[in-house]
């Protein structure tokens, strides 16, 4: 087998496809035994761990983007609609070129996209979204061709960024810890949204939500706190002069009590008096309004916008402002996210098995919406009956339909018998021609127009023997000799559509004149 190499120039090696590369150990630079980082954290802290990942040292602030999706229900909330708004989107495959090679490896890249794993794949890459970058590891498997087993999510501290640019994603490993060591080709699958100019990692949003977590952190500790002097009414109790250290402890401890057992008894001199304070002091508006506005802050870095996640229609001026917002980000992700899956999925794909091309089948995650779906079936209805050539599997991807199981019944297919199809056909050409009575003639017109490109073609190739031959014996040697190899597929398919044309017009008239 011919050497293969990848987008990078680098060989693959077919070898070292198979096996796990980086998957984790109990013990190494790759443990995923982890310290808490989101414990204690403090402003000099966190400025610290964000100065460390800047500089390439990001284990840390890794370990606090894991942490802030499993502490903050509305960090977690927003950074996973982002990612489902992406990796829901409907995804098609479009080939190369119309050649018949260049359609059947689209159809091999369908088959792939469709597997049940293909799904979570992208939910995992889409992790890329709040940590700046995300690797999977393919498991490849090798039977009758090259297909991957399973699609493995890997830790993003178990790799680093090289020191100089800091935009190489490289793995670390014992023979090298801290610069780490090349990935191999075709072997990982890694995700570099650009979401802000500069390295990877700092586009990562858990980079800009960190703060807003932490000053969240301190709102919502010191509004325990608040709702723990200031949630229960000021208990107070009285005792006459003469009570005795006895009755005055037996006070004291009723009117704790009251505090937790909401129960209390005392003698019948004594009195407790609850005095309310809480509703003059306004702090539990405070502490609500700075933790709903440090979440709206978050959700403006995550969605573009807070109008829907706050329930505040009109914020943006209406609905459809807000989800054109929306839609800007789902696009840019999805679109980014394709060039991820095309690249270090598709063409690793077809390399191993077929190998290297010029051009790819492309993978396409892109959302169908509505007007655009209306259109294209406006568009098809038109210009198929006029001979325009379109691959159905494209059109199924664009509607979201399955392709039809082998074996079914021909009768439970939706779609126009062939006698209709040339009819609609005959219909449009006369109609071009501004004739509604389909005259024989028109149709033996357009046949000789479409054949006219292919017959070019045979004068073309009888001039050159003509010219290339020395004498009228060489000439007829040369034109029997080149018989066979004459194209007449196009000038035959022209014929057949145009008999059909003919047969299905005549049908029609003739169903015209008896009233059928």
């Amino acid at each position: 087998m011919a050497v293969i190499y990848d987008h990078l120039g680098r060989p693959v090696e077919t070898k070292r496809l198979t096996g796990e590369v980086a998957a984790p150990s109990l013990s190494g630079v790759r443990s995923l035994w982890d310290t808490t980082v989101a414990s204690g954290l403090t402003p000099a802290r966190l400025a610290s761990l964000l100065r460390s990942a800047a500089n390439g040292e990001a284990r840390d602030y890794l370990t606090l983007a894991e942490e802030m999706e499993e502490r903050d229900l509305h960090y977690r909330c927003e950074i996973g609609k982002r990612r489902l708004a992406v990796s829901s989107l409907p995804v098609r495959v479009e080939s190369a070129t119309d050649e018949n090679d260049d359609l059947r490896l689209a159809e091999e890249v369908r088959a792939l996209v469709r597997g049940p794993s293909f799904r979570g794949l992208l939910k995992d890459l889409l992790d890329a979204i709040g940590k700046g970058y995300s690797v999977c590891e393919i498991d490849w498997l090798r039977g009758s061709k090259w297909l991957p087993a399973a699609y493995h999510w890997r830790d993003p501290r178990f790799f680093t960024f090289d020191r100089e640019s800091r935009s190489k994603i490289r793995l670390l490993d014992e023979t090298d810890s801290f610069n780490g060591i090349e990935l191999p080709a075709y072997k990982f699958i890694v995700h570099l949204p650009h979401l802000k100019a500069g390295i990877p990692l700092r586009g990562g949003l858990a980079m800009v939500a960190a703060w807003a977590y932490m000053c969240k952190g301190y709102t919502v500790k010191d509004w325990l706190a608040f709702a723990e002097v200031f949630g229960m009414p000021l208990r107070v109790g009285r005792y006459d002069a003469g009570a005795s250290p006895r009755d005055i402890d037996v006070l004291r401890m009723a009117v704790a009590n009251l505090g937790s057992d909401a129960a209390a008894v005392i003698p019948q001199s004594m009195m407790i008096e609850f005095v309310e304070s809480a509703k003059t002091t306004g702090g539990q508006e405070l502490f609500q309004k700075l933790a709903d506005w440090l979440d709206g802050q978050v959700s403006k870095g995550i969605l573009g916008q807070m109008a829907t996640t706050q329930g505040t229609p009109g914020k943006l001026g209406n609905e459809e402002a807000q989800q054109e917002v929306r839609h800007d980000i789902r696009d840019d992700d999805a679109m980014q996210l394709s060039a991820t899956v095309n690249r270090d999925l598709v063409r690793p794909f077809v390399d191993l098995n077929w190998g290297p091309r010029e051009l790819y089948p492309e993978v396409v995650i892109q959302a169908r919406e509505e007007d655009d779906l209306n259109l294209l079936a406006t568009a098809l209805e038109k210009l198929v009956p006029l001979g325009l050539r379109v691959e159905q599997s494209v059109v199924r991807d664009l509607f979201g339909l399955p392709d039809p199981g082998d074996g079914i019944d021909p009768a439970l297919l939706l779609g126009a018998p062939a006698a209709q199809t040339a009819a609609n056909r005959a219909r449009a050409l006369n109609a071009l021609a501004g004739d509604e009575d389909y005259p024989p003639d028109l149709i033996a017109g357009r046949m000789a127009d479409a054949g006219q490109q292919a017959v070019d073609g045979w004068i073309g190739q009888i001039e050159e023997m003509l010219a290339a031959a020395g004498s009228l014996e060489e000439f007829r040697d040369m034109l029997l000799t080149a018989f066979d190899d004459l194209p007449a597929e196009a000038l035959g398919r022209v014929m057949a559509e145009g008999m059909l044309a003919a047969q299905a017009a005549g049908r029609f008239d003739a169903e015209e004149e008896s009233g059928g």
